[in-house]
C-alpha cells in the first residue's frame, strides 16, 4: 500500500490555447503544510480583527468619557463665571446701600456730637466678609457642584436681601436727608443763638434797670478781661460810638444781634465773620462809663430783649 506521505497531486495550469500546459506538482505533506499555515494566518488576522474591535470600543468609551469631562469642565466654568457675575451685582448692590447708611452715620455721628451719647461707634458696612468667587478645582471633579450650589444658595440670599434693602433705601434716604438738614439747621441756630456768657465778673446793672431805660446787662470787672461773641455771626459795627465809647456790633442771623460796649481794645472789623467764643477785645471803661464793664445787649429784630433770658 503506498504511503500517504508519498501520495502528490498534479495541477495543470493552461495560461492560452497556444502556450503549452504547465504542470505543477504538489505533495500531500506540502499541501497539508500550506493547509496548517493557511489556518494559522487566518486565526492571527481573526483575533487581530476582534483586538482591533475591541480597542476601537475602548477608544470611542475614552472619547465618550472626554467629550463628558469636557462638558463638565463647560458647565464648571458657566457656573463659576454665573458666580462672578452675581457677587460683582451684590457689591455693586452693597455700595449702594452704603452710600445710604452713610447718611445714618453721618447723621448718628452728629447726634453723638451733640448728646454725647449712642451710636455706632464703627463705620457701617452691609458686609465684612469677602465675596469672591475665585474657585480652584479639587480633586474630587463632583464636589466643585456641592461648593457651587451652596454658593448660589447663599449668594441668592444675599441678593434678595439686598433687592428689600434698595426697595425701600431711597424713601429712607430722603427721610435720613430731611433729617439731616434739620439736624443741620438745628445746629446752626444753637451755633448763631446767643446763649453764652460774653465775660464773667459783677452782674451791676440788668436789662430794664435804671428805671426802665437800661438796654443791656452791665458785668463788672477789671480792664483786660477777654471779651467773646457769644454766638457765631458777622461784625456789622467795630468802632467809637459815643456814651458806647468802642464798641462791637455781631449780626447772628434769625433776627439776633448782639451789642458789645465800653471796650479797652478791639480785635474785629466790620465783615469779620466770628464763631461763637471768640475774642472780640478786652473789658474796658471807654465812653460813659463809671467804671470798668461790658456793657452787653441782645437785640432781638432790632429791638433789646433781655440778655438773661438766653444765658445758662
Amino acid at each position: 500500500m503506498e504511503n500517504k506521505r508519498s501520495k502528490s497531486f498534479t495541477l495543470l495550469i493552461l495560461s492560452d490555447a497556444k502556450s503549452g500546459i504547465r504542470k505543477i506538482r504538489i505533495t500531500h505533506n506540502l499541501l497539508r503544510s500550506l493547509f496548517i499555515v493557511g489556518v494559522i494566518i487566518l486565526t492571527s488576522i481573526a483575533i487581530l480583527v476582534s483586538d482591533l474591535f475591541i480597542m476601537r470600543q475602548k477608544l470611542n468609551e475614552k472619547l465618550v468619557e472626554l467629550e463628558r469631562a469636557k462638558y463638565t469642565v463647560n458647565y464648571k466654568e458657566v457656573e463659576v463665571a454665573n458666580l462672578e457675575k452675581k457677587t460683582k451685582e451684590i457689591e455693586t448692590k452693597t455700595k449702594i446701600l452704603e452710600s445710604y447708611l452713610k447718611e445714618v452715620e453721618d447723621l448718628d455721628r452728629m447726634v453723638r456730637d451733640i448728646t454725647g451719647k449712642g451710636g455706632y461707634e464703627e463705620e457701617v458696612a452691609i458686609y465684612t466678609s469677602d465675596l469672591s468667587s475665585d474657585i480652584q478645582f479639587d480633586e474630587d471633579p463632583d464636589e466643585i457642584y456641592y461648593y457651587i450650589n451652596d454658593q448660589e444658595d447663599d449668594l441668592d440670599d444675599i441678593d434678595a436681601l439686598l433687592d428689600e434693602l434698595l426697595e425701600v433705601a431711597p424713601e429712607l434716604s430722603e427721610v435720613l436727608s430731611r433729617d439731616k438738614q434739620d439736624m443741620e439747621d438745628h445746629l446752626y441756630l444753637i451755633e448763631h443763638t446767643p446763649d453764652m456768657w460774653p465775660t464773667w465778673g459783677t452782674i451791676t446793672t440788668r436789662f430794664g434797670g435804671r428805671r426802665g431805660g437800661h438796654k443791656g446787662l452791665d458785668i463788672a470787672n477789671r480792664s483786660g478781661i477777654n471779651i467773646n461773641a457769644t454766638a457765631s455771626g458777622v461784625v456789622i459795627f467795630s468802632g467809637w460810638h459815643g456814651g458806647y465809647g468802642k464798641k462791637v456790633m455781631i449780626y447772628h442771623g434769625y433776627g439776633y444781634t448782639t451789642v458789645y460796649a465800653h471796650l479797652s481794645s478791639i480785635y474785629v472789623n466790620v465783615g469779620d465773620e466770628v464763631t461763637k467764643g471768640d475774642v472780640i477785645g478786652l473789658m474796658g471803661s471807654t465812653g460813659n462809663s463809671t467804671g470798668p464793664h461790658l456793657h452787653y445787649e441782645v437785640l432781638v429784630d432790632g429791638v433789646p430783649s433781655n440778655p438773661e433770658d438766653f444765658l445758662p
